[in-house]
């Protein structure tokens, strides 16, 4: 079915021509040579064929494909997971402080040689019996024994295997809860950071991936301009040997060739730099060449037809790196909270085993092995510890009331966002439309033009004027669909979706 502009310009063409006052007067002659090979112009609705040829190719690459493929190669989701692998380790960390701190130790001492000290001074004398034990008899017998000759001997190789344990009772009710909080809270926000990281890959892989396509179906326009100007230039040559055309003409025609030369060489870098750009974001070093699996002529759902307040509010639910923010505030404030608590009196319980050869507490000492224990409790205060922990206790403040301020700016950037992407998408939608009514009649203005042309009615500078409005619909076409894919990506991700 023709469409009804396209059939009215027929009309009108038509008309034209009929009034012309030769044709009305005389009757046409038979085409010469020149006018044969005006038939040779490119159709202009080739162009949307070839499109749609290069378009849904079976196997090919998709939106979909290159955001699963840039965010399983992400290297800042990488990157992101090893923080969280650090942070689920400090929470594991903060759990295991929860157990008394057991200490083992062997101990090997060799001591300086001295001489053994008897009990008594040099000289001395101590008054001994042989009488049992208890109260002296009449008449029990005393001996004089020398103090030197009751001395403890000296043991130079000491031996000792300790267990200690000591259990923080201060610390379970201040330190070791706030800190213990702090890293869940920490690991909490590691773990949104990995969702961040991903859904920002995945909207990086699809909007590449739309880029690529918009330059490579903008290299098809380019190429698609510089036949139609190769076909212009060789039916004004024609037409100058049947004098019919102008050298100035052939001038004209070859600088609209030369243009059209040289936005296909551009059209080509940036096809190459954009295939490059895709190619590295997914980390893909094959040499498999890449076709358009999407179809860009599948029907889009429409526009989302909530406020923009319902909008900012969905976004403000879904974004994850509000609660990223939010739980890394909450972090820094548990932190802050036992950090303080590191300056207050400690309370500790104790126990000790000591096996030891000789073992101190054995008078005299033996060498030979024995085991003893102590027990006890230990209020401890530094007032040092008072001033620096106070002092980074009020450094995690700050830095948490910056967490917050990031919070807030954050939060702007988003409303600002998601009221951008809207509109975006809602000015794409109607560009689509605008711009195939614009290649539309770019397109029949291109045939009434090489139809005129053809018959003498249309100069040549009108006919390239047509070939350049018609590259110039194209390009905007292919721009209008490229975008609104394009804005819908952001939108959703824009929204957390």
């Amino acid at each position: 079915m023709n469409h009804p502009n396209r059939l009215s310009t027929r009309l009108l063409v038509s008309a034209v021509v009929l009034a012309w006052p030769v044709a009305a007067q005389e009757a046409p002659a038979p085409p010469t040579a020149a006018e044969t090979m005006t038939e040779s112009l490119p159709k202009s609705t080739d162009f949307e064929a070839k499109i749609r040829s290069m378009v849904a190719r079976p196997n090919g690459m998709t939106a979909a494909t290159a955001a699963r493929m840039s965010e399983r190669t992400s290297l800042d989701v990488k990157a992101k997971r090893a923080e969280l692998s650090a942070a689920e380790a400090e929470l594991d960390q903060a759990v295991v402080a929860y157990a008394p701190r057991l200490t083992l130790t062997a101990r090997y001492v060799r001591l300086s040689p001295i001489d053994a000290q008897g009990l008594g001074p040099d000289g001395a004398n101590l008054v001994a019996t042989p009488a049992a034990a208890g109260p002296l008899p009449p008449g029990a017998p005393l001996v004089a024994v020398p103090g030197s000759a009751l001395s403890f001997p000296v043991i130079l190789d000491q031996y000792t295997l300790q267990a200690g344990l000591v259990v923080p009772v201060s610390d379970y009710f201040s330190r070791l809860p706030e800190t213990r909080a702090a890293s869940a809270r920490q690991s909490q926000s590691a773990s949104l950071a990995v969702l961040v990281e991903k859904r920002a890959a995945r909207a990086n892989g699809q909007l590449l991936y739309y880029e690529w396509v918009r330059a490579k179906l903008s290299r098809l326009a380019a190429e698609q301009s510089v036949a139609q100007s190769q076909s212009h230039l060789a039916v004004v040559e024609a037409l100058v040997g049947a004098e019919r055309a102008s050298k100035g003409d052939v001038l004209r025609v070859q600088a609209q060739l030369a243009r059209a030369e040289l936005m296909e060489t551009r059209a080509n870098t940036v096809a190459r730099l954009s295939e490059d750009r895709l190619r590295t974001a997914l980390h893909d070093n094959s040499n498999k060449p890449y076709a358009i699996g999407e179809d860009l002529y599948a029907r889009l759902p429409p526009a989302p037809t909530q406020s923009t307040s319902a909008l900012v509010a969905e976004s403000m639910k879904n974004r994850p790196e509000l609660s990223v923010l939010e739980r890394t505030s909450a972090a820094l404030a548990a932190r802050a909270k036992a950090t303080r608590s590191a300056g207050y009196p400690r309370l500790d319980a104790f126990g000790n085993v000591y096996y030891a050869n000789p073992n101190q507490r054995y008078v005299p000492q033996s060498s030979e092995w024995n085991a003893t224990w102590d027990i006890g409790v230990q209020l401890s205060w530094t007032p040092n510890d008072l001033a620096s922990s106070s002092a980074g206790a009020q450094a995690l403040q700050a830095r948490r009331s910056a967490v917050v301020a990031q919070a807030a700016r954050l939060r702007d950037a988003i409303r600002t966002e998601v009221i951008g992407a809207h509109g975006a998408v809602v000015e794409a939608t109607k560009a689509v439309d605008t711009a195939a009514r614009g290649l539309t009649a770019a397109e029949e203005s291109y045939r009434v033009h090489a139809e005129l042309f053809r018959f003498g009615r249309a100069t040549s500078v009108q006919l390239t004027d047509a070939e350049t409005e018609l590259l110039s619909a194209r390009l905007a076409s292919v721009n209008a669909r490229v975008d609104l894919y394009s804005a819908r990506v952001r939108l959703d991700h824009a929204l957390g979706r």
